[in-house]
């Protein structure tokens, strides 16, 4: 995992799922947000990872890319799954202020911009944004152009849809 910078207390880390093997046992534990990037192609592999993370127990996703919508999707299922079973194995209802929150992002810098500034829990504070690549162009350059442009103020644009920009 690449640390890529730093935005107030927030530290941005990136992995490409593609190029490391174990890059699930390298994800923080409590108090972080995932900011996940997925296209078409890259399905299999988003659905692989939704449940590592939870295990890891994410606070927040936000989800980007082709696949925005499905990763939020599989985001959501995976943490109504987990409460029906806490339900049926604990007879008490599940408590979904305890559950992370999920949104999907079309708009690439808006999602990014959102998942390192807003993102909050309200029980706990997030320090850390891990930005899980699945793609096979790489976004790094990109997400590091952003973090720069933050750092100075920039707010994203008002487009409903922009697509990242890959590295290759």
């Amino acid at each position: 995992m690449e640390n890529l910078g730093q935005l107030n207390i927030r530290q941005i880390l990136y992995i490409n799922v593609r190029s490391d093997p174990n890059w699930h046992g390298k994800l923080p534990f409590d108090n972080w947000v995932v900011f996940t990037i997925a296209d078409e192609q890259d399905e299999a592999l988003l659905i692989d990872a939704v449940p590592k993370c939870l295990d890891k127990r994410v606070t927040y996703t936000c989800s980007a890319g082709q696949l925005a919508g499905v990763g939020e999707d599989l985001f959501d299922i995976e943490i109504v799954n987990r409460a029906i079973a806490e339900e049926d194995k604990t007879g008490k209802p599940h408590d979904y202020e305890t559950s992370p929150v999920t949104t999907m992002h079309q708009n690439f810098s808006e999602g990014f911009w959102f998942a390192t500034t807003l993102a909050f829990d309200g029980y706990k504070e997030i320090n850390t944004v891990v930005c899980l690549d699945f793609t096979t162009k790489g976004v790094k350059r990109h997400l590091v152009e952003l973090i720069k442009k933050i750092c100075v103020g920039w707010l994203p644009p008002d487009k409903e849809i922009e697509e990242p920009i890959y590295d290759s």
